[in-house]
């Protein structure tokens, strides 16, 4: 009961039906799921520890926002982990695996000709899934989701995207990528990822000079 209390608080937190600031319950939360208090609290603490909520003594327990200095943070663990699962991914992955990656290029690519913005992230983040599996590490897949978790909280591939030319210029990253992995090539498979992350967090940075993305 408490995994599964912490799945859907955790998803509702990312996709931003409970916002930052929200306090949580215990009593509400027990009778929402239908259990007692003490299932409630143990998710309450592993969301704590996950930094989605913080524990305020003699307040409560609230939504826990993310600041554009964690964002940052938060990208500097990216591109190491992102990194790492292209090299993994350029040794390990199937011809199965190369061909989805093949498939997913395509769908970009279309995505970019008609300016759909939404098909694009929806076609990005299954591809940066894929590579994760293809690097058949559990535990790297593991940080990966915890990472963009935290990291979708704030919506921050819509908000890059916006910037003019940024689907051609993430397409032409991708593609470095995706041929650096086919070419079973794992020093340029990370290299090319490292890149397209670094890329991602600058102008990122440069839009949030312009956007308040503090939760």
């Amino acid at each position: 009961m408490r995994e599964s209390i912490v799945e859907v608080l955790r998803s509702e937190i990312v996709q931003g039906v409970l916002v930052p600031g929200t306090k949580l319950s215990e009593g509400r939360l027990a009778e929402r799921f239908g259990t007692s208090r003490m299932p409630v609290r143990e998710a309450l603490q592993v969301l704590a520890r996950a930094d989605f909520v913080v524990v305020e003594q003699r307040r409560g327990t609230f939504v826990r926002g993310v600041s554009q200095r964690e964002i940052v943070d938060l990208y500097e663990v990216r591109e190491a982990l992102e990194g790492m699962a292209a090299r993994l991914c350029a040794v390990r992955a199937s011809e199965d695996l190369l061909d989805r990656l093949d498939g997913l290029m395509r769908t970009m690519a279309l995505a970019v000709s008609t300016a759909d913005s939404a098909s694009y992230i929806e076609a990005d983040e299954r591809m940066h899934a894929a590579i994760f599996e293809g690097s058949a590490n559990l535990r790297l897949m593991d940080q990966y989701r915890l990472l963009t978790d935290h990291l979708h909280r704030n919506y921050l591939s819509t908000v890059v995207t916006r910037r003019p030319g940024r689907l051609s210029r993430s397409m032409a990253e991708h593609q470095a990528v995706v041929e650096a992995v086919r070419m079973r090539d794992a020093d340029s498979a990370e290299r090319a990822m490292r890149h397209h992350v670094v890329q991602g967090r600058q102008e990122l940075a440069q839009q949030m000079m312009n956007t308040n993305l503090d939760g």
